[in-house]
Parts: C-alpha cells; structure tokens; sequence
C-alpha cells in the first residue's frame, strides 16, 4: 500500500474515533455549538476557509481510489474541499435550513459511531493490526 495512504490512513484514522467519540458522548453540547454555527457568519468563514485548505490538501497529494483506504481517504478529501466551498458561496438561509435538519441528537449518535467504525478501520489498516492480533 502506498506511504501516504498508510500516514493518512493513521492521521484520520485516530481523529475520526476521538471525534465520533466525543459525538458520542457530548451530543447536547454539540447541539448548542452547532447551533451557535449557523448564526457566527466570522467562524464559519474561518471554517471554510480551514476546510478547503484541508481538503484541496488531501485532494491534490492522494487522488487514490484502488482500495477502500485509499478511495475513503480520497472522499475525505473531496467532501471537506466541497463543504469549504459550499460554506463560502451557499446562502445563510440554505445553510439554516441544513443545520436545522441535521443538528439532532439522532444525528449526533449515528455520525459518532459511524466515525469509530471508520476511524477503527482506518487506524487497523495504517497500524496493521489485524482481529487475530487483538
């Protein structure tokens, strides 16, 4: 497997389990910060901006889609580029009407254990840890 997609593979593997544990855990206050989102205009422009610049990263050093790794890597990528841009050109109203939708409790549960089961993916194949290891 290509060095990048290992070091890449580690690097989001381990933040996608604090993030969906942290989902997990302290979803009411993720309720209140994403709600404060919507309504700081100045933070989620400094988020746009951080985002595509993470993204465009990704996107232009590991265009790899030949293994589930490297092809979630890849939609990494291209889903943070995509939503940078959405936040600099999308207009507040479309971006109330998402939050509204998405900031649930519900959401919260299910996108923090989807991220522990992707990131434990991810953090197995860039460690190489196996279940017979475990």
């Amino acid at each position: 497997m290509d060095p990048l997609t290992i070091l890449l593979a580690k690097v989001l593997g381990v933040y996608l389990v604090v993030i969906g544990i942290a989902l997990f855990a302290r979803r009411k206050y993720f309720l209140a910060v994403f709600a404060g989102f919507v309504e700081n205009r100045l933070l989620r422009m400094v988020v746009a901006i951080a985002e595509l610049v993470a993204g465009l990263f990704l996107v232009l050093t590991h265009q790899i889609w030949s293994s589930w790794p490297a092809g979630i890597i890849t939609f990494f990528g291209w889903a943070m580029a995509v939503e940078g841009v959405a936040y600099l050109f999308v207009p507040d109203r479309w971006i109330n009407k998402m939050f509204r939708l998405f900031n649930t409790k519900v959401w919260y549960f299910v996108g923090g254990i989807l991220a522990v089961v992707i990131g434990l993916y991810l953090i197995s194949v860039g460690f190489g840890i196996t279940l017979t290891q475990i």
